[in-house]
């Protein structure tokens, strides 16, 4: 199991394409938390926790008001995240495990934005990290999203630094360059990992193979 992160414009989204279109599997946290926000035992606690006002008249949950209670503050939106990061990282294992196991896939990834600030890149094997100068994000957030220069760095800057970030990664996709440029480091990238994942068995067998 393979963790994928990288920071706000970095082009994470873009390299995970990449990886679906080479038959990897793609384990999506996004996906999985909004599944997750569906449980009845998360919507239990998030009730208990939050109040019956931030679900509508129907029982349904109220993401908005969900978000607007729990991220007024740190302590609050820690209180959320303890209810909901362990339901996430269960369900992401799982879908993981069972990719896997069925043996179709040559690689498989778990895409998650906050892969180390939550601690899931301790349950990986290996870690890909996706990044770019913060000149180069703070120019894809202007254009992208149509804010200002200060806005865009504060954006980046409420995240952890991309420094820290490498420090955990085992692979490094710089996305500074090309389209093209970051093509060929994601195939680089994903034929080195290939590589390092195949049955050592296998290898002895090639090996004994060219002896004869």
């Amino acid at each position: 199991m393979i963790g994928l992160t990288g920071g706000i414009a970095s082009g994470k989204s873009t390299v995970t394409e990449m990886l679906a279109s080479k038959g990897a599997f793609i384990a999506d946290a996004d996906a999985v938390s909004r599944e997750v926000m569906e449980l009845p035992e998360v919507l239990c606690a998030v009730r208990e926790a939050f109040g019956a006002d931030v679900f509508r008249e129907d029982g349904s949950l109220d993401r908005r008001a969900l978000a607007a209670r729990a991220f007024k503050d740190e302590c609050s939106a820690a209180l959320l995240n303890s209810i909901t990061h362990p339901a996430i990282i269960n369900r992401l294992r799982e879908l993981a495990a069972e990719a896997e196991a069925s043996g179709e896939y040559p690689l498989v990834f778990v895409d998650a934005p906050l892969l180390i600030e939550s601690g899931f890149h301790t349950l990986c094997d290996r870690v890909w990290l996706v990044t770019a100068k913060d000149e180069t994000r703070i120019a894809r957030i202007m254009l992208r999203d149509g804010l200002t220069y200060d806005e865009a760095a504060l954006r980046i800057a409420r995240q952890m630094p991309e420094e820290e970030k490498r420090r955990y990664a085992t692979t490094v996709i710089e996305n500074d360059g090309s389209f093209d440029e970051l093509i060929l480091s994601v195939d680089k990238a994903f034929s080195a990992e290939i590589m390092d994942s195949r049955d050592p068995d296998f290898d002895d067998i090639i090996s004994d193979y060219g002896e004869q």
